[in-house]
């Protein structure tokens, strides 16, 4: 960013005023770094010069990231260091400054395409997240849809945090104290009914229409705002069982031939649906969903689908249509810029970018949002006594460490922790488990334990902070096995913490470098063997469910309850486990035994 990445209607856009009925997927390059380095980034190609400008810059799975910073891969390339919603925000203006400067055009919308709140750090959580809304409102978002996780506490309360409605009298003096603001966002979402009556909550409509102008003319733009149907696999039964959540195709379909008859001849889709670029291919199920809505409705007038929910980065076109995916956590974002034929209505170039957020060590001349540094700088100072609020005790004044004890086995004391806590809750709860595993990336640090061996919130948070929903799944004994072998392969990048089971495992020689184990044997945790074609209940997180880091096993594997988010369940257990008097510790690393050559 420094100076911003700015598309500017270079070649290799795609002209929607023909409409392509083939629904071939082309990834798109996504190199440069400056936009100098950009063809064309200065001009108005003469066949436009008459037309409609028009910009929209999007983000996705902010999940309440104000400071969260990391690396990202973009394209070919992988940035360092990235995030934050002030360098976020001078990232936007920096774009759109840019447009209208080139464009002579003030048709800039900024949308945003679901979870904006959830899985999130301390001082956007202990707020009930509005001073993220705040943030969002500062950066001047116009548009948005819901994700999955807009409904973790209801959506009702989520509407009350976009609407700037006063909380419930049950809520923390923390949350009363806050500042209550509308967000100014427009919420579009076209595919979620209640079951009683099969209207949109809250008053919330499919689309919304936005006029654009330029040269004396104008000329429309609609937005259709859609949710996943996976959303029963992704939070709590009494958060969606209200509502019913429509096919994202026939939906899309239908709205989009709706505005087209109100002369809306250029469509923006905002979908909380998953989408991936890696290496020359873009796959998921964005590319699905448009694959079937263009085999169905070849004409449909959707230029731009702003994809959300995967946290992965993506370009390419299915179709005629851009898609794109910025990530997560405010690490990124996308620039769509192009031209609407005054004359048709229809979109007639598009080219898409997605930019890193990129630190001001990156971007010195591009200087931090006064207004939106601020507003985390407060969030910051009202959370810090709860952050340092203790919770429990551990048995000894020792770190319990996150990283690898064991480099031979993978095993970490804190991960081993993290999923006794999830198995002991679980039962705690009613849904009976006998197993627990999460994934390596799901633990984020150390469980620091202070001098006194006091354990704060901040500590425990800052060990699980995503709050990925916990579920109960059905998996028979060789799922588990396999599961487990799925840790050998990609020379063991992802790996499992476990709980309730133990296993022991062998060379071997018929992998080569990229498998150089396989797993024997496996027993519960009392030493009676795991059978093959017996069932069990096994505690993983919502990402292990579709599949994450590659755990093949666990997706689609058959749902029996969800017991909460992963970052409750842990502090849950750390207080549970001091009320019994059993102060947290380490736990013995021998769940993984190595046999060597077998």
């Amino acid at each position: 960013m420094g100076t911003v990445l700015v598309p500017a209607l270079i070649a290799g856009g795609v002209d929607l005023s023909a409409n392509a009925s083939t629904a071939k997927v082309t990834t798109k390059s996504d190199n440069y770094t400056m936009p100098t380095e950009q063809p064309g980034y200065k001009s108005i190609p003469k066949k436009y010069k008459t037309a409609i400008p028009v910009q929209v810059l999007g983000i996705n799975d902010l999940h309440g990231g104000l400071e969260t910073t990391g690396s990202v891969n973009i394209g070919s390339s992988t940035y360092q260091g990235v995030g934050t919603v002030n360098r976020l925000a001078a990232g936007l203006d920096q774009a759109q400054h840019h447009f209208k400067a080139v464009q002579h055009s003030n048709n800039t919308f900024r949308v945003e395409a679901g979870d904006m709140v959830g899985a999130s750090p301390a001082n956007s959580t202990l707020l009930a997240h509005e001073s993220t809304m705040h943030t969002l409102r500062a950066m001047k978002f116009q548009i948005g849809t819901l994700g999955n996780h807009e409904f973790d506490h209801g959506l009702g309360e989520f509407n009350r945090i976009l609407t700037g409605q006063k909380p419930a009298a049950t809520a923390s003096q923390l949350i009363k104290d806050y500042p209550h603001q509308n967000s100014n966002i427009k919420l579009v979402v076209a595919n979620v009914v209640k079951k009683s009556n099969n209207k949109r909550p809250y008053g919330y409509k499919p689309y919304v229409i936005k006029t654009v102008k330029a040269h004396g003319k104008t000329a429309k733009v609609g937005f259709i705002g859609i949710e996943t149907t996976d959303l029963p696999t992704l939070t709590l039964l009494q958060n969606y069982q209200d509502y019913k959540i429509l096919d994202e195709a026939k939906t899309i379909k239908k709205y989009d031939r709706i505005l087209n008859r109100k002369g809306v001849k250029a469509v923006v889709v905002l979908a909380h649906t998953g989408v991936s670029t890696y290496g020359k291919k873009t796959t998921g199920t964005a590319v699905d969903i448009l694959k079937k809505v263009n085999q169905t409705d070849p004409k449909n007038n959707i230029g731009l689908y702003v994809a959300g929910h995967s946290h992965q980065y993506a370009n390419a076109t299915v179709g005629k249509t851009h898609v794109v995916q910025a990530v997560y956590t405010g690490k990124a974002y996308n620039n769509t810029q192009g031209y609407i034929n005054p004359k048709t209505g229809k979109f007639m170039r598009l080219v898409s970018h997605v930019y890193p957020v990129l630190p001001k060590t990156l971007a010195p001349k591009i200087k931090d949002n006064a207004k939106v540094s601020a507003i985390v700088a407060d969030a910051d100072k009202r959370v810090a006594p709860q952050v340092n609020a203790v919770i429990g005790k551990a048995a000894t004044a020792e770190t319990i460490t996150g990283r690898l004890n064991n480099s031979k086995t993978m095993e970490n004391a804190a991960g081993e922790l993290v999923v006794d806590g999830q198995l002991y809750e679980a039962n705690k709860v009613g849904s009976k488990a006998d197993f627990a595993m999460t994934n390596n990336g799901g633990v984020r640090s150390d469980l620091v334990v202070q001098p006194d061996k006091s354990i704060t919130w901040g500590a425990a948070t800052a060990v699980q902070p995503f709050g990925n929903i916990l579920q109960v799944v059905s998996m028979t004994g060789q799922q588990i096995k396999d599961a487990l072998n799925q840790q050998y392969d990609q020379k063991q990048q992802y790996y499992l913490q476990i709980s309730g089971l133990k296993y022991t495992y062998a060379d071997n020689p018929a992998g080569g470098a990229d498998t150089p184990y396989k797993v024997e044997q496996i027993t519960k945790a009392n030493g009676d063997p795991v059978e093959m074609d017996a069932t069990y209940n096994v505690v993983i997180n919502d990402f292990l469910h579709g599949g994450g880091d590659d755990f093949a096993a666990f997706k689609d594997t058959k749902i029996v309850s969800s017991i909460g988010t992963d970052t409750d369940t842990f502090v849950n257990y750390i207080k549970d486990m001091t009320a019994a008097g059993t102060p947290v510790q380490a736990p013995k690393l021998d769940r993984k035994v190595y046999l060597g050559a077998n």
